[in-house]
């Protein structure tokens, strides 16, 4: 039976998101995703918003 859970790796341990149920020891493989911080482009950053009096009429 294959099972797959959400965890995170920190400080040298994996925490898992959930406890797996009915299974209390199994081989486990351990796969690392490439996290990216997502950043948005600057001019996204420095918007407002649109004032009140430039929104249009229905």
């Amino acid at each position: 039976m294959l099972k797959t859970i959400q965890g995170i790796y920190k400080n040298g341990k994996i925490e898992l998101a959930e406890t797996p149920q009915g299974i209390t020891e199994g081989l486990v493989f351990v796969t690392f995703l490439e996290t990216k911080p997502s950043q948005w482009p600057e001019i996204i950053m420095q918007y407002s918003g649109v004032k009140a009096s430039d929104r249009f009429q229905v």
